[in-house]
């Protein structure tokens, strides 16, 4: 599997707090048949906004302890940025990493409100030629009260990431609930871990593909753990939310 949302940096936000937990859910990640992964801390203002190049830095000194250790996983850089007015600057400031340096963008959203501003963010991240990724769209209020919120923002380009542990209810009811409505629905282009720690946030990520895979299928399982994400990192084309639709 490839996981494209991930808070494994130590020391960043609200992941690992130091090197030992990260290793630790390295360890996890690789348990659960990860084998590369996005290290995507939070860009907000509930923690330090450490630039694109501090990010590459520290996806370099974690790569090295792994490799160290023999641990079986390749880390990439990234963010998971809170949609805000601005974010196009800040990309071009370097301050803002997208997913492996890619188009693609991990672009989180308010849990309890809508932004008034969010068609219009995205509308200037496309036009740009940013593709914004929506993380965990089945944990958005909104979203659960009207799936076709988030319809309408694939027919603008933008993708979307589950988070696998939602399947099992680990976001609680309502988030599993919308979870397999968007999977039935086919709204969904890859699934991902979100992971924080081994223990307070874990992967689950196993569990999760187990009820997809039951949902879905082993084509479009596999579609969107391994070849979806594989495109997002190596920069590639993704059929537009459209043509996703008529895939499922």
């Amino acid at each position: 599997m490839i996981d494209i949302h991930l808070h494994i940096l130590p020391g960043v936000d609200d992941g690992p707090a130091n090197l030992d937990e990260a290793l630790s859910l390295a360890h996890s990640l690789v348990q659960e048949g990860v084998r590369i992964a996005v290290a995507t801390p939070h860009y907000n203002d509930e923690f330090p906004q450490r630039p694109a190049r501090e990010i590459y830095e520290r996806v370099h000194a974690l790569q090295q302890e792994l490799d160290r250790r023999s641990i079986p996983l390749r880390l990439l850089p990234g963010h998971e940025a809170l949609i805000k007015p601005g974010l196009i600057e800040d990309i071009q400031l370097g301050r803002l990493a997208t997913l492996n340096g890619t188009r693609y963008l991990l672009l989180e959203l308010w849990n309890n409100m809508w932004l008034p501003e969010t068609e219009r963010v995205i509308f200037e991240l496309r036009a740009f030629g940013i593709i914004p990724i929506l993380a965990h769209p089945e944990r958005y209020r909104v979203i659960q009260q009207d799936s076709n919120r988030l319809a309408a923002l694939l027919d603008q380009g933008v993708l979307a990431q589950m988070t696998a542990g939602s399947l099992i209810g680990m976001q609680g009811n309502s988030a599993r609930k919308c979870a397999e409505t968007l999977l039935k629905r086919g709204l969904i282009h890859c699934l991902a871990s979100d992971a924080h720690s081994p223990r307070r946030r874990p992967p689950a990520i196993n569990q999760g593909i187990q009820i997809a895979t039951a949902m879905l299928g082993p084509t479009k399982t596999h579609q969107l753990t391994q070849s979806i994400p594989a495109s997002i990192i190596e920069n590639q084309a993704i059929n537009t939310a459209q043509d996703r639709l008529k895939n499922f």
